[in-house]
């Protein structure tokens, strides 16, 4: 689940100027999605695109437009619209400490903010390093449902706001925190913030041990999407989460201040921002240079892309089941991510 790319994109040059194609529906965006998905060996899953009020979704065969997804760790960009909610409310601040709202946490709760749990660079332990005794390539941690408090509360493995290191415990914890804020347990918040404002179909983390993807070439290991909770437990349908990133970047979820600060992506750890990536690469055909809004998931055999392009109004998302359909990172400036972009964007991969 972790981004591997890191300081790397800090140091690529960007240039060009945006030229984005008008007259483009999201049904145009999505037939060129399809096409280009076509051309992905082995792909199989949902995807769709958002532009100009309209959303489309389509799958391969073998899926239905509307069935629940697993989010993976695009749950933590929905975690961090919920703590910005609160911070718009005045009942969180990002730069208070986590003891302001949770006193008796045992490790630096006097020194770790909510922006560092936000950005992971709270220093807390990493559920991911748990013992794996099945050898099946997952924590046993993430198997059951664990009570993610004793893991958390291991010693810290760097000091508050010196490195970024991507972890699960820091949402975790920021979903205790709101739970304290606002008493509310996570998905009650989630349904009462996102799913009955937007008329959402349903998003929740479901509890229960699953296995429904497929992971280097057989069936992954079993979840339980309670244990990975506000870090990574949500599922849902692909039109619900583009109801959400049209609402992001149309302003009706969070305040512009806090939106920006959301996007404000810090180049000294590769783009890094408040649980996504946000930077201006140049993304060529009709786009060139504009700002791009990444948040990625994968946990198993499944993989998640979501992409906001906020100055052009368009956002897409694809799910794979297959946890071998090899995305590419966008910052390289070519491979699937960025042909899908372009597709949703412009009405073809290179156009």
């Amino acid at each position: 689940m972790g981004r591997g790319w890191g300081v790397a994109l800090s140091l690529v040059l960007m240039i060009g100027g945006s030229a984005v194609a008008h007259g483009q529906t999201a049904e145009d965006g999505l037939d060129a999605m399809r096409a280009r998905l076509a051309e992905a060996p082995g792909y199989t899953g949902v995807f769709g695109v958002a532009r100009a009020g309209e959303t489309a979704v389509g799958t391969t065969q073998g899926r239905r437009v509307g069935d629940d997804l697993r989010w993976a760790s695009v749950t933590k960009m929905v975690t961090a619209i919920l703590v910005l909610q609160q911070v718009d409310a005045g009942r969180l601040s990002l730069d208070a400490p986590l003891a302001t709202y949770w006193p008796e946490f045992p490790v630096n709760a006097d020194r770790i903010t909510v922006r560092q749990l936000l950005t992971h660079t709270s220093g807390l332990a990493n559920p991911d390093a748990l013992p794996d005794a099945d050898a099946d390539g997952m924590a046993d941690f993430y198997q059951q449902a664990a009570d993610w408090r004793p893991v958390c509360s291991a010693p810290a493995i760097a000091e508050p706001g010196a490195d970024f290191a991507y972890n699960n415990c820091d949402y975790l914890v920021l979903g205790e925190v709101l739970e304290r804020v606002t008493g509310q347990d996570y998905n009650a918040l989630v349904r009462s913030r996102l799913v009955e404002p937007l008329g959402l179909d349903r998003v929740a983390v479901p509890s229960g041990p699953r296995s429904e993807a497929q992971a280097e070439g057989g069936p992954e290991p079993r979840i339980d999407p309670a244990s990975w909770g506000p870090a990574g437990g949500l599922y849902g349908s692909a039109s619900d989460l583009l109801k959400i990133d049209r609402a992001l970047m149309e302003g009706s979820l969070i305040s512009e201040a806090s939106r920006e600060e959301m996007w404000k992506g810090d180049p000294a750890a590769g783009f890094a921002a408040l649980s996504v990536w946000s930077y201006s690469p140049d993304l060529g055909g009709c786009l060139g240079q504009t700002r791009l809004v990444e948040r990625y998931g994968e946990i198993g055999g499944v993989q998640v892309r979501n992409f906001l392009l906020p100055d052009e109004g368009v956002a897409l998302t694809v799910y794979s089941d297959d946890g071998e359909t090899a995305f590419g990172e966008v910052w390289q400036g070519q491979g699937l991510s960025v042909d899908l972009i372009r597709a949703a964007a412009c009405g073809a991969p290179g156009a």
